[in-house]
Protein backbone atom coordinates (compact mmCIF):
# COMPACT_ATOMS: atom_id res chain seq x y z
CA UNK A 1 0.00 0.00 0.00
CA UNK A 2 2.80 2.44 1.01
CA UNK A 3 4.30 1.72 -2.90
CA UNK A 4 0.71 2.64 -4.24
CA UNK A 5 0.33 5.95 -1.72
CA UNK A 6 3.65 7.47 -2.98
CA UNK A 7 3.81 6.36 -6.62
CA UNK A 8 0.37 5.36 -7.59
CA UNK A 9 0.02 8.70 -9.67
CA UNK A 10 3.26 8.06 -11.72
CA UNK A 11 1.82 4.79 -12.70
CA UNK A 12 -0.56 6.95 -14.55
CA UNK A 13 1.46 9.45 -15.97
CA UNK A 14 4.02 6.48 -17.27
CA UNK A 15 0.71 4.66 -19.02
CA UNK A 16 -0.16 8.46 -20.59
CA UNK A 17 3.70 8.64 -21.45
CA UNK A 18 4.17 4.99 -23.30
CA UNK A 19 0.73 4.51 -24.43
CA UNK A 20 0.33 8.05 -26.16
CA UNK A 21 3.91 7.55 -27.41
CA UNK A 22 4.36 4.47 -28.84
CA UNK A 23 2.37 4.99 -32.14
CA UNK A 24 5.27 7.70 -32.37
CA UNK A 25 8.02 5.98 -31.51
CA UNK A 26 6.79 2.81 -33.57
CA UNK A 27 5.69 5.39 -36.90
CA UNK A 28 9.39 6.76 -36.91
CA UNK A 29 10.35 3.17 -37.50
CA UNK A 30 8.03 2.76 -40.71
CA UNK A 31 9.03 5.26 -43.01
CA UNK A 32 5.65 4.96 -45.20
CA UNK A 33 3.77 5.18 -42.13
CA UNK A 34 1.77 8.74 -42.06
CA UNK A 35 0.93 10.27 -38.53
CA UNK A 36 -1.83 13.04 -40.26
CA UNK A 37 -3.33 9.90 -42.67
CA UNK A 38 -3.37 6.75 -41.02
CA UNK A 39 -4.97 5.87 -37.68
CA UNK A 40 -2.42 4.18 -34.88
CA UNK A 41 -4.18 0.47 -35.31
CA UNK A 42 -2.57 0.45 -38.45
CA UNK A 43 0.22 0.05 -36.47
CA UNK A 44 -0.40 -3.24 -35.91
CA UNK A 45 -2.13 -4.09 -38.95
CA UNK A 46 -1.12 -7.69 -40.11
CA UNK A 47 1.21 -6.11 -43.40
CA UNK A 48 3.30 -3.74 -40.76
CA UNK A 49 6.65 -4.30 -40.37
CA UNK A 50 6.14 -2.98 -36.46
CA UNK A 51 3.42 -5.04 -35.85
CA UNK A 52 4.88 -7.39 -33.05
CA UNK A 53 6.13 -4.01 -31.44
CA UNK A 54 2.83 -2.64 -31.50
CA UNK A 55 1.38 -5.64 -30.15
CA UNK A 56 3.63 -6.31 -26.72
CA UNK A 57 3.96 -2.40 -26.75
CA UNK A 58 -0.17 -2.24 -26.01
CA UNK A 59 -0.78 -5.18 -24.19
CA UNK A 60 2.53 -3.82 -21.63
CA UNK A 61 0.79 -0.67 -21.68
CA UNK A 62 -3.23 -1.48 -21.20
CA UNK A 63 -1.32 -4.18 -18.23
CA UNK A 64 0.42 -0.88 -16.66
CA UNK A 65 -2.99 0.75 -16.26
CA UNK A 66 -4.78 -2.13 -14.97
CA UNK A 67 -1.97 -2.01 -12.50
CA UNK A 68 -2.70 1.50 -11.27
CA UNK A 69 -6.25 0.69 -10.42
CA UNK A 70 -5.55 -0.20 -7.05
CA UNK A 71 -3.94 3.46 -6.22
CA UNK A 72 -7.04 4.89 -7.61
CA UNK A 73 -9.38 2.54 -5.78
CA UNK A 74 -7.00 3.21 -2.27
CA UNK A 75 -7.36 7.28 -3.08
CA UNK A 76 -10.98 7.14 -3.20
CA UNK A 77 -11.20 4.98 0.05
CA UNK A 78 -11.27 7.92 1.88
CA UNK A 79 -14.30 8.95 4.14
CA UNK A 80 -14.75 12.33 1.99
CA UNK A 81 -15.47 10.20 -0.89
CA UNK A 82 -17.94 7.23 0.93
CA UNK A 83 -21.05 8.93 -0.33
CA UNK A 84 -19.45 8.69 -4.28
CA UNK A 85 -19.12 4.72 -4.21
CA UNK A 86 -21.37 3.99 -7.37
CA UNK A 87 -19.29 6.61 -9.23
CA UNK A 88 -15.92 5.23 -8.13
CA UNK A 89 -17.23 1.62 -9.08
CA UNK A 90 -18.16 2.74 -12.48
CA UNK A 91 -14.93 4.92 -13.03
CA UNK A 92 -12.57 1.92 -11.76
CA UNK A 93 -15.02 0.06 -14.36
CA UNK A 94 -14.26 2.46 -17.31
CA UNK A 95 -10.64 2.63 -16.89
CA UNK A 96 -10.43 -1.12 -16.62
CA UNK A 97 -12.09 -1.45 -20.13
CA UNK A 98 -10.02 1.29 -21.72
CA UNK A 99 -7.23 -0.85 -20.85
CA UNK A 100 -8.56 -4.18 -21.80
CA UNK A 101 -10.37 -3.02 -24.72
CA UNK A 102 -8.17 -0.31 -26.29
CA UNK A 103 -5.06 -1.38 -25.51
CA UNK A 104 -4.64 -5.24 -24.51
CA UNK A 105 -7.30 -6.36 -27.03
CA UNK A 106 -5.81 -3.68 -29.34
CA UNK A 107 -2.72 -6.00 -28.99
CA UNK A 108 -4.29 -9.14 -29.11
CA UNK A 109 -6.36 -8.86 -31.68
CA UNK A 110 -5.03 -7.57 -35.73
CA UNK A 111 -6.64 -5.80 -38.18
CA UNK A 112 -5.93 -7.55 -41.62
CA UNK A 113 -6.22 -5.17 -44.36
CA UNK A 114 -5.55 -7.61 -47.05
CA UNK A 115 -8.59 -9.70 -46.86
CA UNK A 116 -12.28 -8.21 -47.88
CA UNK A 117 -15.06 -8.11 -45.46
CA UNK A 118 -14.26 -8.26 -41.50
CA UNK A 119 -12.27 -11.15 -40.11
CA UNK A 120 -13.07 -12.29 -36.54
CA UNK A 121 -9.95 -10.56 -35.11
CA UNK A 122 -11.05 -7.78 -36.71
CA UNK A 123 -13.93 -7.48 -35.26
CA UNK A 124 -12.92 -8.44 -31.86
CA UNK A 125 -10.12 -5.67 -32.30
CA UNK A 126 -12.92 -3.05 -33.40
CA UNK A 127 -15.61 -3.84 -30.37
CA UNK A 128 -12.85 -4.00 -27.69
CA UNK A 129 -11.72 -0.60 -29.11
CA UNK A 130 -14.84 1.16 -28.91
CA UNK A 131 -15.88 -0.53 -25.82
CA UNK A 132 -12.56 1.16 -24.34
CA UNK A 133 -13.23 4.44 -25.87
CA UNK A 134 -16.69 4.31 -24.44
CA UNK A 135 -15.32 3.77 -21.03
CA UNK A 136 -13.01 6.34 -21.26
CA UNK A 137 -15.38 9.16 -22.71
CA UNK A 138 -17.60 8.48 -19.38
CA UNK A 139 -14.49 8.49 -16.65
CA UNK A 140 -14.53 12.73 -16.58
CA UNK A 141 -17.84 12.53 -16.28
CA UNK A 142 -17.97 10.71 -13.71
CA UNK A 143 -14.78 12.99 -12.22
CA UNK A 144 -16.74 15.91 -12.50
CA UNK A 145 -19.57 14.24 -10.09
CA UNK A 146 -17.40 12.55 -7.52
CA UNK A 147 -15.84 16.17 -7.06
CA UNK A 148 -18.68 18.79 -7.46
CA UNK A 149 -18.96 18.52 -3.58
CA UNK A 150 -15.88 18.61 -2.77
CA UNK A 151 -13.91 20.51 -5.77
CA UNK A 152 -15.77 22.36 -7.76
CA UNK A 153 -13.03 24.08 -9.90
CA UNK A 154 -12.12 20.56 -10.44
CA UNK A 155 -15.34 18.95 -10.98
CA UNK A 156 -15.93 22.04 -14.01
CA UNK A 157 -12.65 21.33 -15.74
CA UNK A 158 -13.29 17.30 -16.11
CA UNK A 159 -16.38 18.48 -16.98
CA UNK A 160 -15.03 21.01 -19.94
CA UNK A 161 -12.43 17.29 -20.83
CA UNK A 162 -15.70 15.52 -21.48
CA UNK A 163 -17.12 18.18 -23.63
CA UNK A 164 -13.85 17.72 -25.74
CA UNK A 165 -13.40 14.18 -25.47
CA UNK A 166 -17.59 13.79 -26.90
CA UNK A 167 -16.96 16.06 -29.46
CA UNK A 168 -13.48 14.92 -30.89
CA UNK A 169 -14.25 11.28 -30.55
CA UNK A 170 -17.59 12.27 -32.66
CA UNK A 171 -14.76 13.73 -35.26
CA UNK A 172 -12.91 10.83 -34.92
CA UNK A 173 -15.56 8.59 -35.80
CA UNK A 174 -16.79 10.22 -39.02
CA UNK A 175 -13.33 11.14 -39.63
CA UNK A 176 -12.52 7.11 -40.09
CA UNK A 177 -15.97 6.19 -41.54
CA UNK A 178 -16.19 8.17 -44.25
CA UNK A 179 -12.00 8.08 -44.49
CA UNK A 180 -11.20 11.92 -44.01
CA UNK A 181 -7.68 12.23 -45.35
CA UNK A 182 -6.46 13.74 -42.64
CA UNK A 183 -8.24 11.15 -40.10
CA UNK A 184 -4.86 10.66 -38.63
CA UNK A 185 -4.45 14.26 -36.67
CA UNK A 186 -8.42 14.00 -35.72
CA UNK A 187 -7.79 10.87 -34.23
CA UNK A 188 -4.77 12.24 -31.74
CA UNK A 189 -6.76 14.97 -30.98
CA UNK A 190 -9.48 12.77 -29.74
CA UNK A 191 -6.47 10.44 -28.12
CA UNK A 192 -5.42 13.75 -26.01
CA UNK A 193 -8.67 14.24 -24.48
CA UNK A 194 -9.03 10.70 -23.56
CA UNK A 195 -5.82 10.53 -21.38
CA UNK A 196 -6.31 13.92 -19.70
CA UNK A 197 -8.63 12.54 -17.15
CA UNK A 198 -5.73 10.17 -16.32
CA UNK A 199 -3.39 13.15 -16.36
CA UNK A 200 -6.21 15.12 -14.34
CA UNK A 201 -6.73 12.48 -11.66
CA UNK A 202 -2.64 11.59 -11.16
CA UNK A 203 -1.98 15.21 -10.27
CA UNK A 204 -4.80 15.21 -7.76
CA UNK A 205 -3.62 11.85 -6.25
CA UNK A 206 0.09 13.26 -6.31
CA UNK A 207 -1.28 16.18 -4.26
CA UNK A 208 -3.27 13.92 -1.71
CA UNK A 209 -0.25 11.51 -1.38
CA UNK A 210 3.43 13.26 -1.41
CA UNK A 211 5.97 11.60 -1.36
CA UNK A 212 7.35 9.90 1.94
CA UNK A 213 10.62 11.09 2.79
CA UNK A 214 11.32 8.27 5.44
Amino acid sequence: MKFYRNYGWILLLLFVLCDGGMPYLLGGMWSQFSQAHQVVSDLGSVTSPVKNYFEHGSILTGSLLLVSLPAIKLYFAAPIFQAMRREIFWLLLSIAAFAIGDCIFTGVFSIDHTTSGLTLATMIHGLGSGAGILGMLAAPLLLARIFKPINATFAKICGLIFLGALLSAGANGLSQLFAFSYKGIIQRVSLVFLYLPLVALALKMQQRWPKSRN
